[in-house]
């Protein structure tokens, strides 16, 4: 699965579900800890809005994900230089490995 630190809110929550029942690995950069619900008010000018954090997720242990980072199994970053020339180096990690997995049945 492919992460980064572009993921938020449930982009936190599934990887490190996916990453923690051991379903296969994660490819990309380190994830912030944002596993928490938000309440979005908007104010008397419209132009502010902020969040309320109202539901937190717990691991098994009783631990929240907020402010855990999440780790990648494999960790890659596409830096701006390759962005801007269409290269994804996260992606073709993620194929290279599941080219592995493939070439081992």
């Amino acid at each position: 699965m492919l992460v980064c630190e572009d993921n938020y809110s449930n982009a936190h929550g599934f990887p490190w579900t996916y990453q923690t029942l051991g379903l296969g690995k994660l490819i990309g950069a380190p994830v912030p800890g944002t596993m928490t619900a938000v309440w979005w008010e908007t104010q008397i000018d419209p132009s502010i809005v902020f969040g309320i954090p109202q539901v937190g997720c717990e691991d098994m242990n009783g631990n929240y994900l907020e402010n855990l980072e999440l780790k990648p199994d494999i960790e890659v970053y596409n830096t701006p230089a390759q962005v801007l020339a269409g290269e994804d180096a996260q992606l073709e990690a993620a194929v290279k490995e599941m080219l592995k997995s493939i070439e081992k049945k």
